[in-house]
């Protein structure tokens, strides 16, 4: 069981995959044999994510501390193996979802991108990151990718996706969710693979935020199964009733294209199979703002954020200072480490 500090991240929505970054000549006629993060430099072309999606200022962040600059550009995760071919970008992204599954964008820059290299980072960046409180690191085991020159394992800087809720929802709504969620776990992943990982207990509550109390009946579920810390907090306020057979419970994700949604409609399907006493409607969002303004208005029951969007809630940041409730943490959904990746070079 892991307690982690709070990763930042400004609201849009959530991405599918992990970033690498992946990289080449670039029209400055620069012929760059990047190895490390450290390596790359002023002239060196890197999309560390979108301009704009909700992981890349955190991955800024990150690459402040491996290096003294470097040209900014922004390059969508489908586009990114033909900007390194067409050496209009030196480092992308890519990802490995809960750490094991590799999307298939990723596996396509793979197989047409020559000599696709992980870049390795130095002991000096990973230091500075752990000491960053701002982000969430942990270790990502690139080896397992295909077609791809890689250490076993870099430090990675790492999203946790959770749902969570206002405090007040009703206790029974939260407590039959979760208890009819477990009592599917061995059959999860039949509904998608990214389900897998609840078969273990420990995932359940794994990269909390600090800060941010479970709901009371989520408090009382994990303490029956034997997961509960004490260092976690309880919100307290929970409305009683819900799970009468006609329940709803609204969940919201991301748009419609992405894991993180389809994964939430096995997650629903799961549950509705197990239970009459609620249904459960996986619901898509245009990001985390979008959730957390369909928490304040009581549009959605349950939501999924990251731990970057946690830390600005609780800091006021931005629309988020107009927020009426208080949130409570349900469940853990997927983590989402990043690392960078670079052509090999000739």
């Amino acid at each position: 069981m892991t307690r982690r500090s709070v990763l930042a991240a400004a609201g849009g929505g959530a991405t599918t995959a992990l970033a690498g970054c992946i990289g080449g000549e670039t029209n400055s006629g620069s012929d760059q044999n990047l190895e490390t993060l450290s390596d790359i430099g002023e002239n060196t072309a890197v999309s560390p994510t979108p301009t704009g999606s909700g992981t890349a200022p955190a991955l800024e962040r990150a690459l402040e501390h491996a290096t003294d600059g470097y040209d900014r550009v922004s390059t969508s995760y489908g586009e990114q193996g033909n900007a390194i071919n067409e050496n209009q970008l030196d480092v992308g992204v890519g990802t490995l979802m809960n750490f094991s599954i590799v999307p298939s964008w990723l596996q396509q820059i793979a197989s047409t991108v020559d000599n696709l290299r992980v870049l390795d980072v130095s002991e000096e960046t990973e230091q500075a990151w752990n000491d960053d409180d701002r982000l969430l690191i942990q270790p990502a085991e690139t080896g397992q990718i295909d077609n791809v020159d890689a250490p076993d394992e870099v430090p990675a800087p790492t999203f946790a996706y959770n749902f969570v809720s206002r405090a007040d929802l009703e206790y029974d709504t939260v407590y039959t969710f979760l208890e009819t969620l477990y009592e599917q776990k061995q059959e999860l992943a039949e509904y998608n693979g990214i389900l897998a990982t609840y078969e273990d207990e420990e995932f359940w509550v794994e990269n909390m935020y600090d800060g941010v109390p479970f709901h009371d009946a989520a408090a009382d579920f994990y303490e029956e199964i034997g997961v509960w810390s004490d260092e976690f907090e309880r919100a307290g306020g929970s409305a009683s009733g819900g799970a009468t057979g006609d329940t709803n419970v609204r969940m919201r994700t991301s748009t419609s294209t992405t894991t993180a949604y389809t994964a939430n409609q096995g997650m629903a399907s799961a549950v509705n199979n197990g239970t009459d006493d609620l249904f459960v409607e996986a619901q898509t969002s245009q990001g985390t703002e979008a959730n957390l303004g369909a928490l304040d208005q009581e549009d959605a029951e349950m939501v999924y954020i990251q731990n970057w969007s946690a830390q600005e809630v609780q800091d006021g940041a931005g629309n988020y200072s107009e927020l009426d409730f208080e949130m409570a943490q349900i469940v853990h959904f997927y983590d989402l480490p990043w690392f960078f990746i670079a052509d090999g070079g000739n």
